[in-house]
Formats: C-alpha cells, sequence, structure tokens
C-alpha cells in the first residue's frame, strides 16, 4: 500500500512565530522567527554518506518570508512551537 501525502498543517499566505529551543549544559537558548508561510514539506535526513537511501526518513519544514524579505526553511519537530498570527 502506498501512504498518501499527509495535508499541510499551515496553508500559504498564514503569518506564523515558529518558537524553537535547545537545551545547552543549564542554559536554554530560544530562537523565534516571525514569516508568511510559503510552502510546507518534507526534506530527506541522512543519505548515501550515512549507509541509507534517505527515502524513508524526513523531516517537515515550514518555508517562510520574513518582513524584511528574507527567505529560511525551518525544521519542525515535536518541541517546536508554532503560532498562527494575525496578518500585518
Amino acid at each position: 500500500m502506498i501512504p498518501t501525502p499527509s495535508q499541510p498543517k499551515y496553508t500559504p499566505g498564514t503569518r506564523v512565530r515558529v518558537i524553537q529551543s535547545v537545551r545547552v549544559g543549564h542554559r536554554r537558548w530560544t530562537t523565534e522567527v516571525v514569516g508568511v508561510v510559503e510552502h510546507e514539506g518534507l526534506r530527506p535526513v541522512g543519505g548515501m554518506e550515512m549507509g541509507g537511501k534517505s527515502l524513508y526518513c524526513r523531516q517537515p519544514t515550514i518555508r517562510l518570508r520574513k518582513d524584511d524579505g528574507e527567505v529560511t526553511v525551518v525544521a519542525v519537530d515535536e518541541a517546536t512551537l508554532v503560532e498562527e498570527l494575525s496578518p500585518a
């Protein structure tokens, strides 16, 4: 059985704030990105150099366009907080 692609959680044009944090020792570093969703997709993790074909292990991503026009791709995991914002 061929799995069907999952439905996108965020429609293109939605303004979002993505908050991620990582613990380093006793400190917690937090980063925040605000932008408009352009695309939601999957990127391969690993590859031939890691001994796999990277077809079975994929990471969800969100492509955002920030207010200054910069485009960034954010990898989303279970600890990532994504908040929908009102349009600017």
